[in-house]
């Protein structure tokens, strides 16, 4: 009888470890999506480029500049989008997270909407691929599509 209550012990803090480090996962993967969309809001180029792995397969699609592969490719285009740009007064929140984690790697998908100071509001439908480098999730894709209006 102890040792199947010691199996059954066991099992349960494994089951408890497991649930608690897919919870930590998630949050520090929403903390990326939603730290590099608050950087891009504030138009600050470094910072949203920061939430990017440094590799050659990194993708990111959005309207302009287009569909850019690899980190330097990346890099570059959000320096020519934001080139001029100024901090948004948009308020960005999230909603209806997806997550897909498997190991060192996670497919996300979700809602954000912003709403502008005069009530206007848009929504885009994103999909993110991360990857954990040396214990922080980084972008590996960053992918959306705004919402049309009906």
């Amino acid at each position: 009888m102890k040792k199947l209550f010691l199996l059954f012990s066991f099992c349960i803090t494994l089951l408890a470890t497991g649930f608690a480090q897919r919870k930590t996962d998630e949050l520090a993967i929403r903390a990326v999506l939603e730290g590099h969309s608050l950087a891009c809001l504030d138009a600050d180029v470094e910072k949203a480029v920061s939430y990017y792995a440094h590799s050659p397969y990194v993708a990111t699609a959005f309207s302009e500049p287009g569909y850019q592969r690899g980190y330097d490719a990346v890099a570059a285009a959000y320096r020519k989008e934001f080139a001029n740009a100024q901090k948004s007064p948009d308020k960005l929140t999230t909603k209806a997270y997806r997550y897909r984690i498997v190991g060192n790697v996670a497919f996300v998908t979700y809602i954000e909407t912003y709403t502008k100071p005069d009530g206007t509001i848009s929504t885009s439908h994103k999909a993110g691929y991360l990857e954990k480098e040396n214990s922080r999730w980084r972008l590996i894709g960053n992918f959306w599509i705004p919402e049309k209006a009906p």
